[in-house]
């Protein structure tokens, strides 16, 4: 199932103008840069609630959790590099004429690109939304017990 996704994207880079690339790109851009605001908003719950992530009774998936998020930071900002150094190449190709080899090359890159942008957010969704799920659990264990009087 992976590589027919990976055939037809393919081929949709393939059969793409470079401008529709280009706004390909923007989106890219667009999506990354709202993740690294995410991130901030994360690594603010991260410190709030390190202690309890890490001591859940019975857990030991929260801690390898936390670090993989502060990990994909790093990888967040090459991404979002090397999406802009690559849209950069679409805006000159957008420009200028370049012949058919580069266009392909270029094309060719978009695709691995494409490949690592969607790989990456669909590990962060996943992430982000497991961390959530313990910090809820926290919150709920943390909540104070209403006091019948």
């Amino acid at each position: 199932m992976l590589e027919v996704m990976k055939n037809i994207t393919y081929k949709i880079v393939q059969w793409s103008t470079p401008e529709e690339l280009h706004q390909e790109c923007m989106d890219w851009l667009s999506q990354l840069e709202f993740i690294r605001d995410e991130q901030r908003f994360l690594d603010e719950l991260i410190a709030k609630y390190t202690i309890p992530l890490i001591s859940l009774e019975g857990d030991n998936t929260s801690l390898p959790i936390v670090i993989k998020l502060l990990k994909d930071e790093k990888k967040l900002n090459f991404l979002i590099d090397r999406v802009q150094s690559h849209n950069n190449t679409f805006e000159k190709l957008l420009e200028t004429h370049i012949d058919v080899r580069e266009k392909d090359a270029c094309k060719e890159t978009h695709y691995y690109i494409k490949i690592a942008v969607f790989k990456y957010t669909a590990d962060y969704r996943k992430m982000k939304s497991t961390l959530f799920k313990k910090i809820k659990e926290i919150m709920k264990k943390e909540r104070p017990k209403k006091t019948s009087n």
